[in-house]
């Protein structure tokens, strides 16, 4: 018996009418990507389970990077059959929980991590197949896949909340609050890194997708090329940033647009010593980009893949590439003279703008680097990890380190003969981060850029399409934006999803945070 993994945790999310490709969640043929109700307790029936979660983490994917690319002003979706991923992504207008956002980065996800604990639960009535060493490789694989789906949930809905317990309560638990999220998060990631330490260099005793190529050679250590615990470290290294800037917004240490704020210094500590362990680190071996697009081969890389084949999912952002236009805040932000990723991964549009109430925001730009259905999607790569270190570097103050590592990325990967000069302090430092990791990371699925803006508390600084008033595109576009919705246009400055009406209805209206 299967039921599909598009099911709703608490209840049903609806279908929206009109939204064709930014689908939260999709149906597939491949193998196994409808989650069945038990895992058959084979090693046979661990694989095909382990397959099904590695596949079914891709169904976000595309939504993902559609939100945050707009909550970081980057590109937009301009298509005539729904405005609202403009008006609502690109925070023209509160985004409200009957959002077409709403939906994204929630249901799927629990469905994934309810996948992997039917997983983990079944190891023990295997294991007489397995070894004990291979059992600790084949828990340590699931529980960080487990935490990467609630990486994305936490980076999408942030402050909102996740009810990290709900899997498998059969009333719905507490929501907690941003910190205790990441909290459990990096728990989790650590817990992983256990088992995958404990299971040492055996290989791993399943077979994961060729995105997966550069860590599945053995289980660890991290510092071991090959060894899925580099994966398990880098992710490791994110969280722990990402849960050091949780706990000073919750508290009074929350950044401004000129202070560092006070970031924990513990979990500053423990994401550096986590990159610093991951063989996926390594700045120096960073290049120019290719001009094939991102490689599965790379060994500093871990990726989605895709394919055009039947029942298969093809590259998301390629097939929306004809309507998701580059915005000008974008274009203008970036040298698009002398930076080789500029040349290597943007082109001309060859289709007009839609949407033309608001297309004046819109360059002739489009994203190009995905050239095929099967082109990979990275979920951590050297060079964003770098950047990842660079703001570890800055929460501790470190800024002459941070700007090195910024400069290396710049410089290797930008193609640039000079480095930045600029002075070792907060507000340069960090405004030299944040100009680099647009570059670096956009389009990809490590949301990156608009997280740090949120971090730093720059969102109403960076994202003001709705509120030039100078000559320029995007002054034209607030004008077309006003009189298309007869008034005054006020910027959201939006950086997060709130919680699906799903979830509220089945809590009954009752979704107050929870902060032990």
């Amino acid at each position: 018996m299967m039921r599909r993994l598009c099911r709703g945790l608490l209840a049903p999310i609806p279908v929206v009418v009109g939204v064709i490709g930014w689908t939260a969640c999709r149906d597939s043929n491949v193998p196994f990507l409808t989650a069945p109700t038990s895992v058959a307790e084979t090693p046979t029936g661990v694989q095909n389970a382990v397959t099904g979660l590695m596949f079914a983490a891709r169904l976000d994917v595309g939504a993902y990077i559609l939100t945050m690319t707009g909550f970081g002003r980057d590109a937009g979706n301009f298509t005539n059959t729904e405005p609202r991923w403009v008006t609502e992504g690109l925070g023209i207008v509160p985004l409200l929980s009957q959002s077409v956002y709403a939906p994204f980065m929630w249901d799927q996800e629990f469905a994934n991590a309810k996948l992997a604990n039917d997983i983990l639960a079944s190891i023990p009535a295997v294991q007489p197949a397995y070894t004990p060493a291979q059992a600790a490789a084949l828990t340590g694989v699931v529980q960080t896949i487990k935490a990467l789906q609630f990486m994305l949930i936490a980076e999408s809905h942030d402050t909102a909340g996740v009810p990290v317990a709900s899997i498998t309560s059969a009333t719905p638990a507490p929501i907690l609050c941003n910190p205790d999220v990441w909290r459990y998060v990096v728990a989790l990631l650590d817990s992983a890194n256990a088992a995958l330490n404990l299971a040492s260099g055996i290989p791993l005793p399943i077979a994961l997708p060729s995105g997966f190529a550069s860590v599945s050679a053995m289980a660890g250590p991290s510092t071991s090329p090959g060894a899925f615990a580099a994966f398990n470290r880098a992710l490791a290294g994110k969280a722990g940033l990402e849960l050091a800037y949780a706990i000073a917004r919750a508290g009074a240490g929350a950044p401004t647009s000129l202070t560092s704020g006070a970031p924990d210094p513990a979990a500053l500590a423990r994401a550096d010593s986590a990159l610093r362990a991951s063989a996926l680190f390594n700045p120096s071996a960073i290049t120019t980009p290719s001009p094939n697009g991102f490689s599965t081969a790379d060994p500093y890389g871990v990726y989605y893949v895709w394919s055009g084949q039947s029942g298969d999912m093809r590259n998301p952002v390629l097939d929306n590439g004809g309507t998701y236009a580059v915005l000008w805040d974008f274009v203008t932000d970036v040298d698009t003279l002398n930076d080789a990723r500029w040349h290597a991964k943007f082109a001309l549009n060859p289709n007009q703008v839609q949407e033309q109430a608001f297309a004046a925001i819109a360059s002739p730009y489009v994203y190009t680097y995905y050239g095929s259905a099967a082109a990979p999607i990275p979920i951590v790569r050297d060079e964003e990890l770098t950047l990842v270190e660079a703001q570890v570097q800055i929460g501790l103050g470190q800024y002459a380190q941070a700007l090195s590592l910024i400069n290396m990325v710049h410089q290797q990967a930008g193609g640039f003969a000079t480095p930045l000069t600029v002075p070792p302090d907060y507000v340069h430092v960090r405004d030299a981060l944040l100009k680099e990791q647009r570059i670096a990371t956009v389009f990809e699925s490590s949301g990156d850029r608009p997280i740090a803006l949120r971090m730093y508390g720059l969102a109403a600084v960076a994202d003001t399409t709705w509120s030039a008033h100078g000559p320029g595109p995007d002054s034209t576009g607030l004008a077309t934006a006003a009189a298309s919705l007869g008034g005054t246009v006020t910027d959201q400055h939006t950086t997060l999803i709130p919680l699906p009406q799903s979830e509220i209805d089945g809590r009954h209206g009752a979704h107050a945070l929870t902060c032990p």
